[in-house]
């Protein structure tokens, strides 16, 4: 079974399960993290990971809400003991009240980002250092979905000040080629992971993005995290490509109008293929772990637009 084959799959699955609670946005996203992880959904056990957040929780709790249903779909995908990982997650929760953490809509997210991680409340600390460094070199771009991405990037890396300076570089020749935005930023954050130099990442960067515009796939703002990823985990190659193309192809016959998804989901699969099958032959710096927890970050990015969104038309 392909990735893309266990993303319809599990939508099907997700669609049934939650009926009149979600709009297609969430059900995608809740989707993509059972293809990434390879993992069937299963309604069953689903509903009972929600009943027992719902037992855990009180009601106006960041972890309720249909939309944390995505930050749920992460753990069931990763966690085999469902129960155990939500009971970690709620105790770590009570870490982030704290300046920057505390009012942020992702604190589900960011509590899954340090399970199993050893000195959580040291890591805190140095990711709230980076977040304020960012902060400073880019007031206008940087939000709360670059809280996450500090906390996979100190995680991965030990000197903050060489890992910063390693940011800025690749975002420098980044933003000489792309309009500046939130996405460009994350995309900076993604590169140091590459063990190429920052110009050698940023070029491989864009020959993705002319390789699939000559086949007629347009990459948008919200497309260039994914890409990025992609770009690190393997070059431009024909198989690659093609794989890219038979995911558009069928999610376009799927829905012939609506259909501004269908990149970010083939990019998205197409990468985990790669991370998850040729991990032991990346150049990376870090894990293909770090890599997948900066794939969760660029998902969690993703959520956070689709509520936003959904507020705005609901107002």
């Amino acid at each position: 079974m392909t990735r893309y084959d266990r993303y319809v799959e599990a939508l099907d699955a997700i669609k049934e399960a939650t009926k009149w609670e979600l709009t297609d946005d969430f059900r995608r996203l809740m989707a993509i993290h059972y293809a990434i992880h390879d993992t069937p959904f299963e309604a069953s056990r689903f509903s009972n990971a929600r009943d027992l957040l719902k037992q855990k929780t009180k009601m106006f709790s960041k972890f309720r809400g249909s939309q944390n249903l995505v930050w749920l779909s992460f753990l069931d995908a990763k966690y085999e003991d469902i129960g155990t990982a939500i009971d970690e997650a709620l105790r770590l929760d009570t870490l982030l009240d704290r300046k920057h953490f505390r009012f942020s809509s992702l604190r589900p997210f960011l509590a899954n980002q340090l399970i199993n991680v050893e000195e959580p409340d040291r890591r805190l600390d140095e990711a709230t250092e980076l977040y304020q460094t960012f902060k400073q070199h880019h007031p206008w771009l940087t939000s709360e979905e670059d809280l996450l991405s500090a906390l996979v990037l100190v995680q991965a890396f030990d000197d903050i000040i060489d890992l910063n300076e390693r940011i800025e570089q690749h975002y420098a020749l980044l933003k000489g080629r792309l309009p500046k935005s939130n996405e460009l930023q994350l995309v900076s954050h993604l590169l140091t992971f590459s063990e190429s130099s920052p110009e050698e990442a940023v070029s491989r960067l864009l020959t993705w993005k002319s390789q699939l515009d000559e086949v007629h796939i347009s990459i948008r703002r919200e497309h260039l995290p994914a890409l990025a990823l992609l770009s690190i985990v393997t070059e431009p190659n024909t198989s690659a490509i093609h794989a890219i193309q038979e995911i558009v192809g069928a999610e376009k016959d799927k829905q012939r109008w609506f259909n501004t998804h269908s990149v970010l989901i083939a990019l998205q699969l197409v990468a985990a293929e790669r991370i998850t099958n040729e991990a032991s032959d990346l150049l990376l710096h870090g894990t293909f772990a770090h890599l997948l927890a900066m794939q969760q970050a660029a998902t969690a990015a993703t959520t956070a637009a689709v509520i936003a969104s959904t507020s705005s038309t609901t107002n």
